[in-house]
């Protein structure tokens, strides 16, 4: 099985074999590139597997070792140790913004708060930062988290760095879309895509290796659809789940309630942001959500109810599928796929969520 091979190699991480191969392979013959991009789509375990492939390169006792498993006790495995995690499995959401010293040879770059791009300014502090020598006499490491959103000033002053690779130097770009990546950066960067996990595996994994419950894990592994991070978020975060479980709950009512109430509903969702990048990523992922609902009443109708997602809400589905067809459907899926490109476009996220609620009709 996917989970199980990859668990014995010591990767924490489920899915993605093909990954983990290359990159244990990599270490083995301690040839690494200088720059990469980890993409695919969010909580799929992209950073999870970053850090540890990190981990792995600074280790200071797995230099000599031959079996490439980070002791854990030397300086830069006890650093690394400051990297948030959950209990079994690192995060993919809620980690501050900016640039961060996690190690004296490797730092993270995200957008600054309520910013739409990385600035120049930040590339040019990790610049800085990968130029000094290494603390530990090893590689100096940069992540830049959402890479799709470097500015423009910043994407060519990364370039700089890419065309004038140091041997000591790897940068890691986390990206869930290349589109937005100028090619002259991903023509120099080894593109690692990362895919979605099979539901079986996660269903095992979450039973396995969390204890839970057969009923969660098959609810959770569901919700999840193919990612990893997110069904161990919905496990660890009841508040979380709860939230997630609202804006379906939120888009299921719609087809039952006037133009008003609908607006009102997506406030309690949604609410006023502080910051506009906030509010846009806040928009997308209740569109996803919907996308999902869209998604599973499509199978109901079309006689698929074993392949739903929202399995937990499958009654309230499978009512409202009684009274809708398939044209009325995909009109909506169209308003959402039409959404997600305005929000791409900075078209106001409310108004975007309001456009969508008045296509149901």
């Amino acid at each position: 099985m996917e989970q199980t091979s990859t668990k014995k190699q010591g990767w924490p991480l489920i899915g993605n074999e093909h990954i983990v191969n290359y990159l244990s392979s990599v270490l083995k013959k301690d040839k690494p590139r200088g720059s990469y991009v980890f993409l695919g789509p969010n909580n799929l375990g992209k950073n999870t597997l970053a850090n540890y492939f990190i981990k792995n390169i600074l280790c200071e006792k797995n230099n000599q070792a031959s079996d490439k498993v980070p002791c854990e006790e030397c300086r830069s495995c006890r650093q690394m140790k400051r990297l948030k995690t959950s209990s079994k499995y690192k995060q993919e959401e809620g980690e501050e913004d900016g640039f961060e010293v996690v190690h004296g040879d490797f730092h993270i770059i995200k957008k600054d708060s309520g910013q739409k791009n990385i600035s120049i300014e930040q590339i040019r502090e990790l610049t800085s930062a990968l130029s000094k020598s290494s603390f530990l006499n090893s590689y100096k490491i940069g992540i830049i988290k959402e890479a799709e959103t470097l500015s423009l000033e910043a994407s060519n002053a990364l370039l700089k760095i890419l065309e004038e690779p140091n041997r000591k130097v790897i940068i890691i770009m986390i990206a869930s879309n290349l589109e937005f990546i100028p090619e002259t950066i991903v023509s120099r960067s080894q593109v690692l895509n990362f895919y979605p996990v099979k539901t079986d595996s996660i269903y095992d994994y979450l039973v396995n290796y969390f204890n839970t419950s057969r009923t969660d894990a098959i609810n959770i592994s569901r919700l999840s659809l193919g990612r990893p991070a997110l069904a161990v978020k919905l496990l660890e975060d009841k508040d979380f789940y709860e939230k997630y479980l609202a804006k379906a709950k939120v888009f299921i009512s719609f087809f039952d309630q006037d133009l008003n109430s609908r607006f009102a509903e997506i406030n309690k969702i949604f609410g006023n942001s502080s910051f506009a990048g906030e509010s846009a990523k806040e928009a997308d992922s209740i569109l996803e959500v919907w996308h999902g609902v869209v998604r599973d009443l499509l199978l109901l109708i079309t006689n698929n109810k074993d392949l739903v997602q929202y399995k937990v809400l499958f009654s309230e589905l499978e009512e409202v599928s009684r009274r809708i067809d398939l044209d009325y459907l995909l009109r909506i899926n169209n308003k959402l796929d039409k959404g997600e490109k305005q929000i791409q476009s900075n078209v106001n996220p409310g108004l975007v969520l309001e456009g969508v609620a008045c296509s149901i009709n």
